[in-house]
């Protein structure tokens, strides 16, 4: 990406995964699983969302979380999924401001208080992100339908979000998974899209954005191949790009 960078001049480089969330790329899916997560700020519970890695599930995740009302919500990221059972009551337990704890019954309970009292004297909502969720053990699956049950599971007080690859479905739809599984609210499965539908949508999103638009379509290079990003620069009628 540097030579590009240097080539045209630019301040900054394409696609940088640091980019504003105001300024991220929405496709009609993603706007749909926008739609979706809104949707779960009313119901709360548990919601999947799946899909192959580059499909955009925790950028487009970031966009929301940026999105909330500071002062109704109160979104926490718990990245680490390669733990086992205690490790994972530990973290979750960290993340939600709970003091040190070692066993597993008094972390449960820190757990679930520390949820209640962000509803009630805080009066914000939870919002726990579990990313790379395909890599939670089995075991982790099971404990966290526990910590989900609340007032003898007749209320959701938070909103647990799983990030995975698509084939933790593929797990969970196994009959030992059958009761985690039916305690998601909403699963939503993102797809590929379309490599020469992306980056002219993706171009067309850039522009405004940029006085070198030619930028974005050297940049596809990188991100795909020379010959559909020549096949695109036809379409758009836009210069010849840096080989």
């Amino acid at each position: 990406m540097i030579e590009i960078q240097v080539y045209y001049g630019l301040t900054g480089i394409p696609f940088d995964k640091s980019i504003k969330s105001d300024q991220i790329f929405l496709s009609a899916p993603a706007k749909e699983l926008g739609s979706r997560l809104e949707y779960m700020k009313q119901h709360r519970g548990l919601m999947l969302i799946t899909g192959e890695p580059g499909t955009g599930k925790t950028t487009i995740l970031r966009a929301f979380v940026d999105g909330l009302f500071q002062l109704s919500y109160q979104a926490f990221y718990v990245p680490l999924s390669t733990v086992n059972i205690l490790d994972f009551y530990r973290q979750l337990n960290y993340h939600l401001g709970g003091e040190p704890l070692h066993l597993k019954s008094t972390l449960f309970r820190s757990i679930q208080k520390a949820i209640k009292d962000f509803v009630t004297h805080t009066k914000k909502i939870p919002l726990i992100i579990f990313d790379e969720a395909h890599l939670l053990k089995n075991e982790n699956f099971f404990e966290l339908q526990i910590v989900t049950n609340f007032n003898m599971d007749s209320t959701d007080p938070a909103i647990f979000i799983l990030a995975a690859q698509s084939h933790l479905r593929d797990r969970l739809s196994r009959s030992f998974l059958n009761s985690f599984n039916q305690r998601i609210y909403l699963i939503e499965h993102r797809k590929l899209l379309d490599i020469i539908q992306f980056i002219q949508t993706r171009v067309m999103h850039e522009l405004p954005l940029s006085d070198q638009p030619e930028y974005v379509l050297a940049s596809s290079i990188r991100i795909f191949d020379l010959k559909k990003a020549n096949q695109l620069k036809e379409q758009l009628s836009l210069p010849d790009v840096l080989v």
